[in-house]
């Protein structure tokens, strides 16, 4: 390994003291200004050597490493990973790099990442997508007095979070489906996932009082896969008074009740999604779905961590932040024949 290049020998080689050398590197002003001659003097010599700042050592002496955690809940959900990649342009246009683990829905890895993240080098902890049982696993983050932000996990007492509008959402895509005549509209979705499961509370709010018409079977409960939705999908068309259109509670859901329903030859029924995934702008007939703009996650989501810290020491702030959701009309979804 080649030995690392140190201030005193860029001192040496610029001519200056390495008092100097670290006022220049480390960005620090002192009683007697550093000409902008000696200034670039000191950079150019760290060029030419090739010198590296040690990054443990800026970190004990600044208390900051400029590593933020996160961690997803299942690097497959194409929203997370969407979200995440938002997140992480937006963290290093911050000068903080943002580094990823992957729970896999497992409560006890996802503790164990989270663990390694509040206790060692990280300034700040963000957390992807809700898993079952996580709560308590947030509290006991408290111990490290580092920022947490929870994001797309649902509200949280005492936890800043930041979600979407789940009413808001929701009732957009059902308004849409009423205005164009549908009063017979099935729902699919897992109420595993917590951000689903408010849609699925809110479908149910909105259908009592607009008075549509959820005949048995309406209703339909799976995991947020494709092939889950599907079989949703083939078992909708098969009830006695068939729904004219269907509300599911992710794209990923939708795009497989769409499948299903072109398979089957069910192309006159209407399908909407939430979340708006790249994917839901290229399939056919395109996805008309309910957008989570993530480039407004991620913003927020890299701020507030970032205020977090410059926060006093004793001082904690918990917001809960909605973002509005936005309707996306596309092909599939139209008036009742």
């Amino acid at each position: 390994m080649p030995k690392r290049v140190t201030i005193a020998e860029v001192a040496k080689e610029a001519g200056v003291s390495i008092a100097t050398v670290s006022r220049v590197l480390n960005q620090r002003s002192g009683k007697i200004k550093i000409s902008q001659e000696t200034d670039l003097a000191v950079r150019l010599a760290a060029s030419r050597l090739g010198y590296q700042a040690d990054p443990f050592a800026v970190a004990l002496r600044s208390r900051r490493s400029g590593l933020f955690g996160a961690i997803i809940r299942d690097i497959r959900d194409p929203f997370l990973v969407k979200l995440y990649t938002h997140m992480q342009k937006h963290a290093r246009s911050n000068g903080i790099e943002l580094l990823l683990g992957h729970a896999d829905y497992n409560l006890a890895v996802a503790g164990r990442q989270a663990n390694i993240m509040g206790s060692l080098w990280f300034d700040a902890l963000i957390l992807l997508g809700d898993i079952p049982g996580d709560r308590s696993m947030i509290q006991h983050l408290k111990i490290y007095h580092k920022p947490c932000v929870a994001v797309a996990c649902g509200q949280m007492e005492g936890i800043p979070s930041i979600n979407i509008d789940e009413k808001a959402g929701t009732y957009l895509a059902l308004d849409h489906l009423y205005s164009l005549g549908h009063r017979r509209i099935a729902c699919v979705g897992d109420p595993n996932a917590i951000g689903i499961q408010e849609r699925l509370v809110h479908f149910k709010e909105y259908a009592s009082a607009h008075q549509l018409t959820v005949e048995e079977g309406y209703f339909q409960v799976c995991a947020n896969q494709r092939l889950e939705a599907a079989s949703c999908a083939e078992r909708l068309m098969r009830l006695p008074n068939p729904p004219t259109a269907i509300f599911c509670g992710s794209d990923v859901m939708a795009l497989g009740v769409l499948n299903q329903l072109h398979r089957i030859g069910a192309k006159s029924v209407s399908v909407i999604g939430f979340d708006d995934i790249d994917e839901s702008a290229q399939v056919f007939p395109a996805l008309t779905t309910i957008r989570q703009p993530v480039q407004v996650f991620a913003e927020k989501a890299i701020l507030l961590a970032l205020e977090m810290m410059d926060e006093p020491e004793g001082k904690t702030s918990a917001p809960q932040i909605l973002i509005q959701p936005e309707l996306v009309v596309r092909e599939s979804c139209f008036p009742v024949a």
